[in-house]
């Protein structure tokens, strides 16, 4: 049986208005912050202003820290597109990244089915 703490987590999604996951992450200068509880469901928190670190092709380093330290207490990051370099920093700070664009619903079912996946093997 899961643990409290492992139940109750965050998901950032990169999106234009909270209903579906539309940004890459390095472009976008938002995301919305949801808190899913495994057994219950999930609530929209807040959305959050960042500085996108997007230059076409490459990212500015620190605008790209930044933006991560800003979803620090989020759990899992998704967005439209993930570039590689925005992968790296996210999983250095223990934050999956996912792709899956679609609607926020979509991504949100996906994101809780995968955590509860991953917790049959801790």
């Amino acid at each position: 049986m899961a643990d409290e703490k492992s139940s109750i987590y965050k998901v950032a999604i990169a999106s234009t208005d909270g209903e579906s996951v539309n940004l890459h992450y390095g472009k976008a200068d938002k995301f919305f912050i949801y808190q899913i509880d495994d057994e219950t469901g999930y609530d929209l928190l807040e959305e959050r202003q960042t500085e996108p670190a997007c230059l076409g092709g490459s990212h500015d380093n620190a605008k790209m820290e930044e933006s991560v330290m800003r979803l620090t207490d989020c759990r899992y990051v998704v967005a439209a597109r993930i570039g590689r370099g925005a992968g790296a920093v996210l999983a250095a700070k223990g934050i999956t990244g996912m792709e899956l664009p679609g609607s926020a619903d979509d991504a949100i079912l996906k994101v809780w089915k995968y955590n509860r996946i991953q917790g049959l093997f801790n």
